[in-house]
């Protein structure tokens, strides 16, 4: 790619000519005069400069070929390192935080033992903003929650996932009273009522969480009106509001593990429950997701294979305590 490219490329992601020519180490008018040479070049103008910076149709054309040729040079670099120089190279990997405090720890120490060249890159953040970072060749691969469709996205599923309902104790208490436990077994066996939810106190993930999404619609369709008092990126911390005894939340089952293994020092916290809802049957679909144009490298393809079966055994391991009872 040409430096007048290269130059394009930074001021379409950064959409600011300051910032684009400072990650340049050129200055504004240096980048500038580029971009002024690719418009005369091609007789087509790239960027409207008023009301504020954007790209013309022209200049959206450019950029979506210019991620791609960014991804395949980024291909061909691994590529060839990975064959000349026997497992060297880099993977910038994106996950969602939550599954990313849970996955990363148990798979990254093994994998660089068997490849110590690699380096590894984890980014945490939601899978809309992750496919985001793909599509503009800064990932190599994430781990995806209902990951949106696009001809560029290669899929591979690695799990189906369930949502839960996780609520306290002391909650159900209050809501039945003196039948409580028996609503406990029952919901064990056969999955909480809906009535359940009517007027709760929920603690959820943001709007731009793909389990909070999938919830809200849940909601919304079965008229269940649901007070969410706190909003929160990270599953891990709404699962611990609940643990406080005055809230609930749904979260997708991978989620669940901080019940199985709490934190040092919360032996004493109240005790919380996690229900299958009765009536839901809308499955989280996880997936790896990589660029269409990227090559199998030999050690892409090992930590994909290690990120598969680390999601599937933790979801077992999940499913077989939730299978045991937890009264």
């Amino acid at each position: 790619m040409t430096t007048g490219l290269r130059m394009f490329l930074m001021a379409a992601q950064e959409m600011n000519f300051s910032r684009a020519a400072q990650k340049a180490f050129v200055t504004p008018q240096c980048l500038s005069d580029h971009i002024k040479r690719l418009e005369e070049q091609y007789h087509v103008t790239l960027f409207r400069r008023r009301p504020r910076l954007q790209l013309t149709m022209e200049g959206e054309a450019m950029l979506r070929y210019l991620l791609r040729i960014q991804a395949l040079e980024d291909n061909m670099e691994n590529e060839l390192a990975d064959i000349s120089g026997g497992g060297r190279g880099t993977i910038r990997f994106g996950v969602p935080a939550t599954r990313g405090t849970i996955l990363t720890s148990q798979i990254v120490p093994r994998f660089q033992a068997e490849f110590p060249n690699v380096e590894v890159q984890i980014y945490l953040n939601d899978t809309r903003t992750l496919e985001k970072l793909l599509l503009n060749g800064e990932l190599d691969l994430f781990l995806g929650v209902d990951t949106n469709q696009h001809p560029l996205f290669q899929r591979q599923q690695v799990g189906r996932e369930l949502l839960y309902l996780v609520v306290s104790r002391q909650l159900m208490r209050a809501r039945y009273l003196e039948r409580w436990e028996e609503m406990i077994r029952r919901f064990l066996e056969q999955g909480a009522d809906l009535e359940l939810l009517q007027n709760a106190s929920m603690v959820q993930g943001h709007s731009n969480s793909t389990t909070t999404d999938v919830v809200q619609k849940f909601l919304l369709q079965h008229n269940i009106s649901a007070q969410t008092l706190i909003k929160v990126s990270d599953f891990d911390v709404l699962v611990e509001l609940c643990r406080t005894g005055r809230y609930m939340t749904v979260c997708a089952r991978a989620h669940l593990y901080r019940l199985i293994y709490p934190r040092c020092g919360e032996e004493g916290a109240e005790k919380v429950y996690a229900f299958r809802i009765a009536g839901w049957d809308k499955y989280m679909e996880i997936e790896l997701i990589t660029h269409r144009d990227s090559r199998p490298l030999r050690y892409l393809e090992k930590f994909k294979e290690m990120m598969r079966q680390s999601v599937q055994r933790e979801d077992e391991t999940i499913i077989k305590w939730l299978s045991a009872g937890q009264i």
